[in-house]
């Protein structure tokens, strides 16, 4: 679930009249994590992603989504009918988290390894994505991995820059992270379970991973280092709330944890949605608390507030409306250009806000730049220039364009890209 101004949730479930009878993924959004979650225009929740009719995922179930530089990516288990190859991990993506495209050309990116023939023959699905510092870290379950236990329950971790896993791979293995190599990249589980959910916290510096519980009365939270996943940091909790399936994490866009509408730094929302066992049965449910680690912002060094605020907008008394992105501030004059940078917007105290460092100011009518093939852009006070991927947020700041050559355009140096926060 992506906390994006609506919460936006993505899950697997059945609806009459697909390509293919089965499951499909469904897509509605809420104010609330509570619900209730209806389709954009108020009415039932959509399908928006569907099994192929003669493919290896005929039936697509357990997304996980993140979104990237404006681009959205889904991963998700695809199986078909009587299919020898079992369960297999696919990765499609959007531009507004509605119609997708499969990539790697339509093939899984992650497939089975039948190291072990197991009774379970589930194969290797159950995705869980999150983007940390340009990379994209997923993890997933393979029931036929050496590193499975004899149920077929195991977590493998791996992490690329490159959004379908094809490249640049490095595993998690007893070892630490190692790059892919044939035999090591299912060998070591971080932990035991199936279908969890993970996401990053930046305010804790670690990992928080949900998995249902030994029983049906909770979900468990489990903590792994930010470097070296065989760590524990902190000791395990339990989310009360009976489940009949996996648990799946409230985020912002890149997966990592949200902030409470107060921007405290010591206190970490937890929110969960999964199917519950409550009548009626198989109905998701929302089940929450607020994680206190008995620190505040001013304990924290500035890169660590920075981070925890990331993608939000922040909301001082006295002070300009501010957007966080690549570690500093951008203040905003502009009402117009605020609210279409981030639909997460936070108040913070001033000691909080100038903890975060400052990066440029965009005043209201702010003269723009353009150059051929190139996004237009901000020349700011930051002797930077903040490229702009869609010219509303020009147009909403009243802004004047000049045309420069490309020449001049390349040699500026440049600040993260502003986008708008939702199609």
């Amino acid at each position: 679930m992506m906390a994006d101004g609506p919460y936006r949730m993505w899950w697997c479930s059945q609806l009459p009249g697909g390509a293919v009878p089965g499951d499909d993924i469904l897509y509605a959004e809420s104010a609330s994590p509570g619900g209730p979650f209806r389709a954009p225009d108020g009415g039932q929740p959509l399908r928006v992603f569907d099994g192929t009719t003669t493919g290896w995922d005929q039936h697509t179930c357990d997304p996980s989504v993140v979104r990237v530089d404006g681009t959205y990516y889904m991963y998700y288990g695809g199986s078909k009918d009587g299919s020898p190859d079992l369960t297999q991990i696919g990765v499609a993506s959007s531009t507004n988290g509605l119609q997708w495209q499969r990539l790697n050309q339509g093939r899984p990116i992650i497939t089975p390894s039948f190291e072990v023939d197991r009774a379970n023959k589930y194969g290797a699905g159950q995705p869980s994505v999150i983007h940390l510092d340009g990379l994209f870290y997923l993890m997933f379950t393979d029931t036929t991995a050496s590193g499975a236990l004899d149920n077929g329950a195991g977590q493998f971790a791996w992490r690329s820059a490159d959004p379908t896993f094809q490249s640049g791979v490095e595993v998690f293995t007893a070892n630490g992270w190692q790059p892919r190599q044939a035999g090591n990249d299912r060998s070591f589980s971080v932990l035991n379970g199936f279908s969890v959910d993970w996401q990053y916290s930046d305010a804790l510096q670690a990992f928080i991973v949900a998995s249902n519980g030994p029983n049906s009365g909770g979900t468990v939270l489990e903590f792994l280092n930010r470097n070296d996943l065989r760590i524990r940091p902190y000791p395990d909790g339990l989310l009360p709330g009976t489940w009949t399936e996996g648990p799946g994490l409230a985020s912002r866009p890149d997966k990592h944890a949200t902030v409470t509408p107060q921007g405290e730094c010591g206190r970490v929302p937890i929110d969960v949605i999964q199917s519950t066992a409550t009548a009626p049965p198989h109905t998701l449910g929302h089940f929450g608390f607020d994680l206190l680690t008995g620190r505040t912002c001013g304990d924290l060094p500035n890169w660590q507030v920075a981070g925890i605020f990331e993608s939000y907008g922040i909301e001082s008394s006295g002070l300009p409306a501010t957007f966080v992105t690549g570690g500093q501030r951008l203040q905003i004059q502009e009402l117009g250009v605020y609210t279409r940078l981030t639909g997460n917007r936070v108040n913070v105290s001033s000691q909080s806000f100038h903890q975060i460092p400052y990066g440029a100011s965009l005043h209201s009518r702010a003269p723009a730049v353009k150059a051929a093939d190139r996004l237009p852009g901000y020349l700011l006070d930051d002797d930077r220039l903040w490229p702009v991927a869609d010219a509303r947020l020009i147009t909403a700041n009243s802004s004047p364009v000049t045309a420069i050559s490309t020449q001049e355009y390349d040699n500026h140096l440049k600040s993260p890209t502003l986008r708008l926060a939702c199609p």
